[in-house]
């Protein structure tokens, strides 16, 4: 059993493609590891400590930047194909035959996309707060709706007062509970991540819309 806790693991790195990948990973070992695929702009560090160490308890562990998000190198990719590629390539890098994947919001459009591409990969997929591929031919909007990018929009001082509106309401006991949360979130305060890139988002956006076209659509762009 790891010693660490999702504030005091190390971050360390891994290279595939000609891309350097951070990752952390710590928990009981001797089991399948769980590998997290991460939200939208976020980092190492969005992920919920609490969250991480209760299921560290019982597994191991793995967080990860995908190519081009924070301290990994390498560029975004605008499709989810191809950031499944590169999450493929890093989970190789680690020799691992066989794992459950957790995929949260576009971590998930891009977890299931692994899972189509290595079906062999994957013991049990997890999809936390995500969407399939749209099959509406009339629309295009894809999975982002004017509200989200109007919260998306605005700007938060500090910043990290944005996942206050993402992750919940405008109840008085929900912003409680994320105000707890951005406690948790801040509590690593040596060796954090680095912050994401203006690319980031663009890139992510740009996915996001291919993933929300029908799929005779998308095989033309």
């Amino acid at each position: 059993m790891s010693t660490y806790t999702a504030v005091t693991v190390p971050t360390q790195f891994v290279e595939a493609k000609g891309i350097r990948f951070a990752y952390r990973r710590w928990g009981k070992q001797g089991g399948l590891p769980l590998v997290f695929n991460q939200h939208f702009t976020g980092n190492l560090d969005n992920w919920d400590p609490a969250v991480l160490d209760g299921l560290a308890k019982e597994r191991e562990v793995i967080i990860f930047n995908n190519a081009g998000i924070a301290s990994s190198t390498g560029e975004v990719p605008k499709t989810f194909a191809g950031m499944a590629k590169n999450a493929e390539a890093f989970i190789d890098a680690l020799g691992l035959k066989q794992i459950d994947l957790l995929g949260f919001s576009i971590g998930g459009m891009v977890a299931q996309q692994i899972t189509l591409d290595r079906p062999e990969l994957i013991r049990k997929l997890i999809l936390v707060g995500t969407a399939p591929r749209n099959h509406d031919a009339g629309n295009r909007q894809g999975h982002i709706t004017p509200e989200t990018a109007a919260i998306f929009g605005a700007t938060n001082n500090p910043p990290e007062n944005l996942w206050l509106k993402v992750f919940f309401t405008d109840s008085e006991k929900s912003q409680a509970a994320g105000r707890a949360f951005l406690k948790r979130y801040l509590s690593r305060t040596e060796n954090r991540d680095t912050p994401i890139s203006d690319k980031v988002a663009t890139a992510q956006i740009a996915a996001v819309g291919e993933w929300g076209l029908t799929l005779e659509s998308a095989s033309r762009i």
